[in-house]
């Protein structure tokens, strides 16, 4: 298959893409910016992202790549922090102060540069100065877990981990890619770069138009599709409405399924093979670290095997290793770690460890593949027993039911287990409490056991913790009062 983007815009060659980026990079200049400038892109996916994204690296600036659907406080804060020169974003924020560019007025020149035929020097696209910076690139955290942070990385660091993620999946030159996440993050922009290297062909979709994606998986012969677990479940709940749809893509030529951003659970992977006889390559990776490890055709099992230099532990609240099996927090060791938080010397030393990062996940390992089942959270105090949320949702996913734990203070407890659940569950309510008792210990068992028709999700496709928990004040405060009115009849 000959090396092509294709998008809502049509279809463009990598040569083409080239053409732009550089283009892009001779605007820039043109407007004074340089290659010591930082500069923060913010967009949907589109091709102009993409042309965009190439064009600030081939610049060499130091590149500061934001979600799209932040606001406009995170946006002024981000600007302020890392004191970028220029904002290019598909949408104008109209803020002032903020130096702004519009993708369409990049586009807009470069038609014009195109339809007057103005020749300019045939230009290389190059990498090799933006690769050279510590700063390269600048992510930001999701700030699920509090206020999000500027994450530094090496251009090489980042480039070589790129590389060996292309060598451990076996991306192929005849490979269409089509990544259904957005290409602000790092799972998204490393497909991105991977693409790139690969110089195979790329599908550039809406992550919220899962319509559009099963369409375009057969239309356009998608052979490798990467989503994170919410995709998945949303697809096979559509799915199953469209018998002829199903049909289809279990026809498709897709030769990898992949699954990553945040864990997998046993009753996602049992449906999936189930209806597409594949497995979900699940992988495991962070912002701050790259790809760790990747589950891979050859080695479906967990989330895979760390990558060449990678080293993982998973170590019990004293910080011992545990042996194969046994559950704990997940640290690595890896080179391509994250320079550091922007302007957080104390974050960085926190999270890095004798050269070894604390990810705040929980999992185990298994010959040689690690398998992660949630995050740590706070180990919470449960009627004297130290008690993991995530354990407990890794434990009910072996009934089949995709799970949340939400721990609340409670001054009788400790704390008061609030279990959420899809309701499209293989289990009826009675069915679940009865099997939890099999394989939950009387201390881990739910105060509250929660249907939902779905899950909420935070703007990067992952389950909103912070929402649920809300939702679980609300459920017990409810729970207090009809109990004090039912004591007072």
């Amino acid at each position: 298959m000959k090396c092509q983007i294709i998008s809502v815009d049509g279809r463009s060659s990598r040569e083409q893409l080239e053409q732009d980026a550089t283009g892009i990079s001779r605007l820039l200049s043109l407007r004074g910016l340089s290659s010591d400038s930082r500069v923060i892109l913010k967009s949907a996916n589109s091709y102009l992202f993409i042309a965009a994204l190439f064009g600030l690296c081939h610049h060499a600036v130091s590149l500061v790549v934001v979600d799209p659907q932040i606001g406009l406080d995170e946006l002024l804060h981000i600007h302020g922090e890392t004191e970028a020169d220029l904002l290019i974003t598909d949408i104008d924020p109209q803020l002032p102060g903020l130096e702004t560019i519009l993708l369409s007025e990049l586009a807009d020149s470069l038609s014009v540069t195109r339809r007057m035929e103005i020749q300019s020097p045939q230009e290389t696209l190059s990498l090799d100065a933006w690769c050279a910076r510590r700063d390269a690139l600048i992510l930001y955290s999701s700030g699920t877990t509090g206020k999000p942070k500027g994450i530094v990385k090496s251009g090489q660091l980042f480039m070589d981990n790129i590389v060996h993620s292309i060598r451990a999946m076996g991306y192929q030159s005849s490979d269409c890619m089509l990544p259904v996440v957005p290409y602000s993050h790092f799972y998204g922009i490393s497909l991105i770069f991977s693409w790139w290297l690969t110089a195979c062909s790329l599908i550039v979709c809406n992550p919220q138009n899962l319509r559009s994606v099963i369409t375009n998986i057969t239309r356009e012969r998608a052979t490798i599709v990467d989503a994170n677990p919410s995709a998945y479940y949303t697809m096979l709940r559509m799915l199953a409405r469209k018998p002829r749809q199903l049909e289809a893509l279990q026809n498709a030529p897709v030769r990898m399924w992949c699954v990553g951003g945040s864990p997998l659970t046993r009753d996602l992977e049992e449906k999936f093979d189930a209806l597409f006889h594949k497995p979900l390559l699940n992988g495991y990776g962070l912002s701050e670290l790259g790809n760790v490890t990747l589950g891979t055709v050859g080695n479906p099992h967990g989330c895979g095997a760390p990558l060449p230099g990678i080293e993982v532990r998973v170590l019990d609240n004293q910080g011992n290793p545990l042996p194969d099996q046994e559950i704990g927090e997940v640290w690595i060791q890896t080179p391509g770690c994250m320079e550091g938080y922007l302007d957080r010397p104390d974050l960085t030393a926190a999270a890095i460890i004798n050269g070894w990062f604390r990810t705040g996940d929980m999992g185990f390992t298994d010959n040689g593949n690690l398998h992660v089942v949630g995050r740590t959270g706070k180990t919470v105090n449960r009627m004297g027993y130290l008690v993991s949320p995530a354990y407990i949702e890794s434990r009910i996913s072996l009934l089949g039911c995709r799970s949340c734990v939400i721990a609340l203070e409670d001054e009788l407890k400790g704390s008061l287990l609030i279990t959420f659940v899809e309701d499209e569950a293989v289990l009826t309510l009675a069915e679940l409490r009865r099997e939890m008792n099999q394989i939950l210990p009387t201390y881990m068992y739910p105060d509250l056991l929660i249907p939902l028709p779905g899950f909420p999700l935070n703007r990067n496709g992952k389950v909103d913790r912070l929402e649920l928990e809300q939702l679980a004040i609300t459920k017990t405060t409810e729970r207090s009062v009809r109990k004090s009115a039912e004591t007072l009849v």
